[in-house]
């Protein structure tokens, strides 16, 4: 199929999450560190949102996971394990955080001179604690076994073909965390069959 407005967009957004990974691994931990929460709260704030990519559709958040992904393995391959571990407790308290406080600002009542912005929060982020609790489940549990899996792949290659154990890792993690996203964000909400598509489509977008 040819590249349409939506195929071209996501290319650039590869590129641009490719390259603020990178940066931030040339500089320090603490910058990969902030941007898998940065990455996190994107994937929080608007992975609710289904578009279509060559005739199939999927979530608007598959590319800032795969860059979590990414700079996790630069994490574990400069610093170790003990830091893809560190890694995962960060992105936890900073979902946590991030919805809690989110959910609370909206909460307030607004006076009439912002009723339209209070209406389009509300609207927005009426499903935010759902999307959290999606991101958050599949984020532990998929990362988790990235970093072990990982860490073991490391071992056992000595150290060689990252290639390799950057992709079955991936190909384990993302697997992980599309059936549990998907499954938690979109059930009830979108046929069994459609969030079928939905997962096989990030899937292969994300690996």
């Amino acid at each position: 199929m040819p590249m349409g407005f939506n195929e071209a967009l996501l290319l650039v957004e590869a590129c641009l999450c490719a390259a603020f990974v990178f940066v931030a691994w040339k500089l320090d931990k603490d910058r990969l560190h902030v941007l898998i929460v940065l990455f996190l709260i994107l994937i929080a704030m608007t992975g609710g949102k289904i578009v279509t990519y060559f005739g199939h559709d999927t979530n608007t958040g598959n590319l800032f996971y795969a860059s979590i992904c990414l700079a996790t393995y630069f994490l574990i391959e400069r610093w170790g394990r003990r830091e893809g571990i560190r890694s995962v407790g960060i992105g936890v308290v900073a979902v946590i955080f991030f919805t809690l406080f989110l959910q609370i600002t909206v909460a307030f009542e607004g006076v009439a001179a912002t009723a339209t912005f209070t209406d389009a929060l509300d609207t927005l982020f009426a499903t935010a604690p759902r999307l959290a609790l999606a991101s958050l489940v599949a984020y532990a549990a998929s990362q988790s076994f990235n970093v072990f899996f990982y860490a073991y792949l490391k071992r056992r290659m000595a150290g060689r073909y990252l290639w390799l154990r950057a992709t079955l890792a991936n190909a384990g993690t993302q697997a992980i965390d599309s059936m549990l996203f998907f499954s938690i964000a979109f059930g009830g909400l979108v046929v069994s069959a459609d969030i079928a598509d939905i997962i096989l489509t990030g899937y292969a977008i994300k690996v």
